[in-house]
């Protein structure tokens, strides 16, 4: 006899996860609050997962998956590098929600660093998005928006990447505007001496300004 079809993927388990986490926060959080976001038993999660751990884990990988082909999307769909890397630095994450639900993501993605797995998929995770950056500022510079030869895009890169989580614990911490807008005009002062040209960042469009933030299981690639 075959094995029954499973009638909700991975993915979707792991994505209701990120969402009960939003809400509740990593201390709260049990198989039977993901398993009724996901319309699934906390019996049939521990045959999938196993524990809390494991479900918890695979949740934080699964943010992970993907990170690479983001600065090359944000390239692909914007007119500059530049572009790309302002709307990569202000679109990092999955999960809709405003400061509580950001703040309870962070709770999750700084409680478990003691644990070696969870330490080494946050690693890699800001390597990814470090690399990300870098990717951008160098195409930027190749197409002149960026002055050549006396910046080190590593470490401008590493820079932007401590300054978009530094602004998104502060915005959390504050609730003060939309963290769009925020992160746009700070990434804007930081860049402004490196560019050529124009000094200040093309003008955003009125979404950019009145959307709420938006926070991605994949930001939650932070």
């Amino acid at each position: 006899m075959s094995p029954r079809p499973r009638t909700v993927d991975d993915p979707t388990i792991l994505e209701a996860a990120v969402r009960v986490l939003g809400r509740i926060g990593p201390e709260k959080l049990t198989l039977a609050h993901v398993g009724e976001e996901a319309g699934l038993s906390a019996a049939t999660l521990v045959q999938r997962f196993g524990s809390k751990r494991a479900l918890l884990l695979a949740a934080l990988k699964h943010t992970v998956i993907g990170m690479n082909q983001r600065s090359d999307a944000a390239y692909d769909s914007h007119e500059s590098a530049l572009e790309a890397l302002f709307a990569s630095a202000m679109d990092r994450s999955t999960v809709f929600g405003g400061p509580e639900v950001i703040g309870n993501l962070l709770a999750f993605y700084l409680s478990d660093l003691a644990d070696p797995e969870f330490r080494s998929i946050a690693i890699e995770n800001s390597r990814q998005a470090v690399d990300g950056f870098k990717k951008l500022l160098d195409r930027a510079v190749a197409d002149g928006e960026i002055a050549a030869g006396y910046i080190d895009t590593q470490q401008l890169a590493e820079t932007i990447y401590s300054l978009t989580m530094g602004t998104l614990f502060t915005w959390t911490v504050s609730g003060d505007g939309n963290y769009r807008t925020r992160i746009r005009r700070e990434l804007d002062v930081l860049l402004r001496p490196f560019r050529r040209g124009p000094r200040k960042a093309a003008g955003l469009n009125h979404l950019d300004i009145e959307r709420p933030a938006k926070f991605v299981a994949s930001s939650f690639g932070v």
